[in-house]
């Protein structure tokens, strides 16, 4: 099953990410191109994170005090330290793509506030931003190699479950594994060092979009007062995407994570493939982008015109389009700055 969820959630994303990309470049006319850039580079690194799932299909275990995530796919000629890092690589996009999605969420917040802070999107600034995710990407990979490397005792550890459960020789499987407790009963600092250093990178980000997401709701209708109903729309429209896609990665995502990484601290006693809960990681990546489409006008449009005009599939052909400024309205400033973006 959770294989069939790994391929169905690769062949979405890909089909799915394909067609944001795509209508990105080609149609879309009002976005803002630095918008645009972030929109693809986003879509760019959900299509990585689903082609390394299917390369190795990382699947998770949970006995008692410990969990494993292992590869289901062995690769000939490929040493298993090298798949342990590609899973762990894995593990790395995860945390860019939670990450990215922040630098997403400032972009759109500090717009629609009218912040100063938007000059940081412009020019060669924009590095200093996508460098924030790809930061965190290495050290969520690094934290997965350094503390949950399989050592000796966690194979034996986990050796009887899954010969049981896959018919796997536990020595000759690549992955991580978090054993919460010695033999002893005494807490293992490097598997607490690893639940706790994921679950810390995922709550900077986390925390930093509830904050800026509060404060859009607050502030949301002082800022839409003095802007025409047309616009108020657009605005909203916005920021209704913006809700839903906080929820669905604290839903596929973050949830999950945390519930799979604390679990082993309750040394319950028990022997479960959790993998079946984290198929919600495939989900994510398709999901985020058909809520794109869905909500912004200028993505049902641009299908549309499609349809209606197949030879103009890329765009090439000028098509009768209503703009934001297709109507006389008067707008606050930072109203104005925030439309002048999107």
């Amino acid at each position: 099953m959770a294989t069939y969820f790994s391929t169905s959630g690769f062949i979405a994303t890909v089909v799915l990410n394909s067609i944001l990309i795509f209508l990105t470049v080609f149609h879309l006319r009002q976005i803002h191109k630095t918008y645009k850039t972030l929109i693809v580079t986003f879509a760019t690194l959900c299509l990585i994170f689903s082609f390394i799932e299917m390369m190795v299909h990382p699947f998770y275990h949970s006995y008692n005090g410990g969990l494993i995530n292992f590869n289901m796919v062995k690769w000939v000629g490929w040493s298993e330290d090298l798949v342990t890092v590609l899973v762990a690589s894995y593990s790395g996009v995860y945390v860019s793509i939670v990450s990215f999605f922040t630098v997403l969420f400032m972009f759109r917040y500090w717009t629609m506030m009218g912040s100063p802070m938007i000059g940081y999107f412009k020019g060669y600034k924009i590095l200093i931003l996508v460098s924030w995710s790809i930061i965190f990407g290495f050290v969520g990979g690094a934290v997965v190699l350094y503390f949950g490397w399989i050592d000796r005792y966690s194979r034996d550890y986990m050796r009887d479950v899954m010969l049981k459960h896959y018919e796997l020789d536990v020595d000759h499987v690549s992955g991580y594994t978090v054993i919460a407790y010695d033999q002893g009963g005494n807490m293992r600092w490097n598997a607490f060092g690893f639940s706790f250093g994921i679950i810390f990178l995922m709550e900077i980000q986390f925390s930093i979009v509830g904050y800026c997401g509060f404060q859009m709701h607050f502030k949301m209708n002082d800022m839409l007062k003095n802007v025409s109903e047309a616009h108020r729309r657009l605005q909203l429209q916005f920021f209704k995407s913006l809700v839903l896609q906080i929820t669905s990665p604290t839903l596929t995502f973050y949830i999950p994570a945390v519930a799979i990484l604390t679990v082993p601290f309750l040394n319950l006693q028990w022997s479960f493939p959790t993998g079946l809960i984290v198929c919600s990681f495939s989900i994510y990546p398709p999901l985020d982008s058909l809520i794109l489409m869905l909500i912004v006008t200028d993505y049902r449009n641009a299908i549309r015109g499609i349809f209606k005009h197949p030879a103009n599939v890329f765009g090439t052909r000028n098509t009768p389009t209503t703009t934001l400024a297709s109507s006389p309205v008067v707008l606050a400033p930072r109203a104005a700055v925030a439309i002048a973006w999107f």
